[in-house]
């Protein structure tokens, strides 16, 4: 059976490690020559302020994926809320799954916010499937290591 809910980072992060490992590995651990290292307390911090928002998809209450999403007002439009995917992933063993989550995700969404943001990943290219679900290309995210 596959469940998805709001679950509290700190209770849940050594269970979802593993994936946020594949996801980190994907691009980003090569272009910052960084280790995964999760600072606590900032997680914690931004999820009791109300910002941060930790979903996890479960089969059989095994972990399989997860959508950390940053809900932020928007300055420019007074009223708006800006809901930001940080991280988003399933593992390639549950793809099929992944719709189920992508559909819990929006509602939840659109519950809290006006507008949804996300970065398609060089590494693992889901533009077109992103497209289908209703986003458009709008900017090019650009990172630089200092």
């Amino acid at each position: 059976m596959i469940s998805i809910s709001r679950e509290n980072w700190a209770d849940c992060i050594d269970q979802i490690m593993s994936l946020c490992q594949q996801v980190f590995d994907l691009e980003e651990a090569q272009f910052t020559g960084l280790k995964l290292d999760f600072d606590v307390d900032q997680y914690i911090d931004a999820e009791k302020a109300g910002y941060f928002h930790c979903l996890v998809m479960r089969k059989n209450n095994k972990p399989i994926g997860f959508h950390w999403i940053v809900i932020t007002p928007m300055p420019r439009h007074k009223g708006k809320f800006h809901a930001h995917t940080d991280a988003i992933f399933v593992d390639p063993e549950y793809r099929k799954y992944s719709n189920q989550l992508l559909s819990f995700s929006e509602q939840y969404i659109k519950e809290k916010a006006d507008f949804w943001t996300l970065a398609n990943l060089s590494a693992n290219d889901r533009q077109a499937m992103w497209q289908r679900k209703g986003f458009k290309p709008i900017e090019t995210i650009m990172f630089k290591k200092l």
